[in-house]
């Protein structure tokens, strides 16, 4: 009876997991997405700074004019303009996490960007429960077209899979593309697509992960 509503409380956590994930990385884009802009006044000047709340009829922008944050109608914008910086992420770390929906792989994810166009990459997993498991995962990855605010890429990994007393090697090649908000550009929404081998699984499969970089 205790394994039972073990294993129905596991489910019932997974798919609550699977409904939350979408709108956590929705949120987190409109939070970080406020951030430098210029805005065109109808008046014809120009006000610059970061954006620190915004609503359907007032802004709210921090800027070096004045040390209390600059209360703006909508009404009287013509145009905001976002900072387009361009990124770069060479020599940079980011911080994440990787979940793959149809296999309920959900990992901590650190990239290293080595170049401009190569990184390497390393998941760790562990889940609890009736069966535990742990998981560890070296990957590499390289960048060979950028899309605008988009990063092309294809790589390979390979690791191990340990479930109580079973350990099984994995090995993956896949491709997908890398996401950068113009106006958040240390923030990266991957979505991949690959074939994975393992002992026990071999198959396509898809995934989605998240990275802040610093």
């Amino acid at each position: 009876m205790h394994s039972i509503q073990q294993c129905t409380f596991n489910i019932n956590h997974k798919k609550t997991m699977f409904k939350i994930f979408p709108f956590l990385i929705v949120f987190f884009l409109i939070y970080i997405s406020l951030n430098a802009a210029t805005l065109r006044l109808n008046s014809g000047e120009s006000l610059e700074g970061k954006i620190k709340k915004m609503d359907e009829n007032t802004l709210f922008l921090e800027s070096n004019l004045t040390a209390k944050e600059l209360k703006i109608e909508r009404g009287n914008l013509s145009l905001i303009e976002f900072d387009t910086t361009e990124r770069s992420l060479a020599r940079r770390i980011g911080i994440g996490f990787h979940f793959r929906p149809n296999g309920n792989e959900e990992t901590i994810s650190i990239k290293n960007w080595l170049s401009a166009s190569d990184s390497a990459g390393l998941m760790v997993g562990y889940k609890s429960g009736s069966v535990e498991s742990f998981s560890i995962e070296g990957r590499y990855a390289r960048v060979f077209k950028i899309e605008g605010t988009n990063d092309l890429f294809y790589g390979a990994g390979t690791g191990i899979v340990s479930n109580s007393s079973d350990r099984e090697t994995l090995f993956r090649i896949f491709s997908g593309t890398e996401f950068f908000p113009q106006t958040s550009p240390n923030f990266g929404i991957t979505l991949e697509f690959g074939i994975l081998r393992q002992s026990s699984i071999q198959g396509f499969y898809n995934a989605i992960s998240a990275h802040y970089y610093f």
